[in-house]
């Protein structure tokens, strides 16, 4: 990872240690962030940590992760925020070690929603891209970073002309969490 390519990014809720390695930027994550809002229910978790650059019109955005030892909720992924009412995040997610997940959520207006599907291994990386085209979003996923699958389709009220997008880590449970960002590129 060049960090000359990083100069431009910001953190949104900056994690309390964040240092370069070899491989990368290691995050660890503060126990008990995430991103989840539900009005019904007025509750508003906005506390996950967020690598960010704002971003005007079409992109192709590429994150690449690595972590080891993921327990129940740890989450490293790709983000897109048009404001604290509308965002959406796709990720690895580790409910149980046995179940390890791919997990989306799209918040628009205040309210979340929720899907996911099965992965058949806990992969010790994994690469995302977000693309945008016009007023919409596509979200991919690989597991060997060469092949990558649709995670999710996706737009926000209003088509905002400048969002902020990058790379996301959190842990809704009590506890830490190592991940390494190894690749964050912008096209």
């Amino acid at each position: 990872m060049l960090l000359d390519a990083l100069r431009n990014f910001s953190w949104y809720n900056e994690p309390e240690n964040v240092r370069f390695i070899e491989e990368g930027m290691l995050i660890e994550t503060k126990g008990n962030t995430d991103f989840w809002q539900n009005r019904r229910h007025n509750f508003h978790k906005d506390d996950g940590h967020f690598f960010y650059i704002s971003r005007p019109g079409d992109f192709n955005l590429r994150v690449k992760w690595r972590f080891y030892a993921p327990v129940a909720s740890d989450q490293c992924g790709i983000m897109v925020r048009a404001d604290q009412l509308n965002w959406a995040k796709v990720g690895f997610l580790s409910p149980d070690l046995t179940n390890p997940q791919l997990g989306s959520v799209v918040t628009k207006q205040g309210d979340s929603d929720w899907a996911s599907s099965v992965l058949d291994i806990v992969p010790p990386e994994i690469s995302f891209r977000l693309i945008r085209r016009s007023d919409s979003f596509a979200a991919y996923y690989s597991l060997d970073g060469s092949s990558f699958r649709q995670a999710r389709l996706f737009s926000f009220p209003d088509n905002p002309p400048t969002v902020k997008i990058g790379a996301y880590a959190c842990s809704p449970q009590a506890h830490n969490f190592e991940c390494v960002l190894e690749e964050i590129s912008l096209s």
